[in-house]
């Protein structure tokens, strides 16, 4: 054996011997001083051993295959740049013991340590790696490997009974949080993962999620977890959870009772931003919807009518008017366009002083509804709008919405394809009627009515230029 074979054999020998005696294998176990202390003098001793004729692939093949290695020793060299975690990961992830691995990580990081200052420098360490690696954008393996981790860590945190879920077992959860190990992005779509997986498993039906509703007042299960979902809430604005709670479908969704649990923590978390009641309402009532047996916007807006028919009808000002701000704050979010236009019936008796607001809560809603419904292009519209035109005789209210709301598609997109040149019959057609109707009442500017005459009329002088060439064709044949 080589001189430049040896020295890795050694270090990596050295290193294995030391912990294949420990009494106690347990792979979670806490450092005692003493023992920590001769761990980080061999891995400087060892490290002092790596210069130029130092294997590295043999002391990290030695390392990888060694079985048992606590967490502790990985973890510390790591930070000593020893072995990379990445690469001791890597090999692992192809080994059946992969599973007995993460369950390790998920152990270790939920034991009370009791302030030892070396298990919790290993705990918040460790688990910030995972999750920074996990969201940190560094390639798919890497990111499969380590959220596969990160979610058995979840999984098990939120599996914990009332009775276990002590402040020191979650000591290094909230950790995450004020260690400074973690970038802000990477915490916060943490955040986000946390909450999807959440209600995702295991199975429980609404039924059993109603059955436990009240258990809130208390903390009682499964609300015992809410400081964790408060937690992840209060990092996540106010907008990213609504979106959330908003996008997940009733397929999407097998653990209702924690479904519940987020909607408790968001109620509990945002009343300092005012999240009001009535919206927290109609976020359950949409809810209620989706899962209805009829098409979801009829059975929303049964619900809505049933559940709001004395506000609808109010008189006050006062209510009326937080009542639209309540319902304009959810436009924005709603993708749905039927529930959108369900809006638009006026079932509200609007009180006189409120009109104003009203009418800026429709003018909301029929922009929504242009983001949400498929475009149509100018001539199929123009062609429409014709058909109307011609059975009533008057400009249809589209027209009116687009030049105001829309008012750049309106002169840039709408009125050229309308005003495209052409022949214009001697009796005006339905078309040049439509045309000029627009222009007296001023939506067609001065400039572009008048370009688009002086283009017509070049467009029939071009026609009785070629009949005058064609007739003086035939006479000469």
């Amino acid at each position: 054996m080589s001189n430049f074979e040896n020295k890795s054999y050694i270090a990596a020998q050295k290193l294995i011997n030391m912990f294949s005696h420990k009494d106690n294998k347990e792979p979670n176990c806490s450092f005692i001083p003493s023992e920590r202390f001769s761990m980080i003098k061999m891995l400087i001793d060892i490290k002092s051993m790596m210069n130029w004729n130092f294997n590295f692939k043999e002391f990290q093949d030695l390392i990888c295959n060694a079985p048992d290695l606590q967490i502790d020793v990985l973890w510390n060299l790591h930070v000593l740049q020893i072995l990379p975690l990445d690469v001791y990961l890597q090999k692992l992830y192809t080994q059946n013991t992969y599973r007995d691995f993460m369950q390790t990580v998920s152990n270790l990081c939920l034991i009370d340590c009791c302030e030892n200052d070396a298990t919790v420098f290993v705990q918040t360490g460790i688990l910030s790696y995972f999750i920074g690696k996990a969201f940190g954008g560094i390639g798919e393996e890497m990111e499969k490997i380590c959220t596969s981790v990160v979610e058995a860590f979840f999984r098990d945190l939120c599996s914990l009974r009332k009775g276990d879920m002590t402040e020191g077992r979650l000591a290094t959860f909230f950790s995450l949080w004020k260690c400074g190990l973690l970038e802000r992005k990477s915490l916060r779509e943490f955040c986000i993962f946390a909450l999807q997986q959440l209600i995702k498993e295991p199975i429980i039906t609404i039924t059993e999620a109603i059955a436990v509703q009240e258990n809130c007042k208390n903390l009682d299960e499964p609300f015992h977890i809410t400081p964790v979902i408060e937690k992840i809430v209060k990092t996540l604005k106010p907008d990213t959870v609504v979106c959330l709670l908003f996008d997940v479908k009733y397929g999407d969704i097998s653990n209702w009772e924690n479904y519940v649990v987020i909607l408790d923590a968001f109620i509990k978390t945002h009343k300092e931003v005012s999240v009001s009641i009535s919206k927290k309402v109609l976020l359950i009532g949409r809810q209620v919807a989706l899962n209805s047996y009829e098409l979801f916007p009829v059975a929303y807006k049964r619900w809505l009518m049933t559940h709001f028919k004395d506000c609808l009808n109010m008189k006050s000002a006062q209510t009326f008017a937080f009542f639209i701000q309540v319902m304009s704050y959810l436009v924005p979010y709603e993708r749905n366009v039927d529930i959108v236009k369900i809006g638009l019936e006026r079932f509200f008796n609007v009180p006189q002083e409120c009109q104003c607001i009203y009418n800026d809560y429709i003018t909301l809603l029929k922009t929504r509804i242009q983001d949400l419904e498929p475009h149509s292009l100018p001539e199929e519209i123009i062609n429409k709008l014709l058909f109307l035109y011609a059975n009533t005789g008057k400009l249809p209210a589209y027209i009116m919405e687009i030049s105001f709301m829309r008012k750049h598609y309106f002169l840039n997109e709408f009125l050229p394809v309308l005003l495209t040149p052409r022949v214009v019959p001697t009796f005006p057609d339905l078309r040049e009627k439509f045309i000029e109707e627009l222009y007296r009442i001023g939506k067609i500017p001065s400039v572009m009515f008048q370009k688009y005459r002086t283009a017509c009329n070049e467009e029939q002088r071009k026609l009785l230029a070629g009949m005058t060439a064609e007739c003086f064709t035939d006479e000469d044949s």
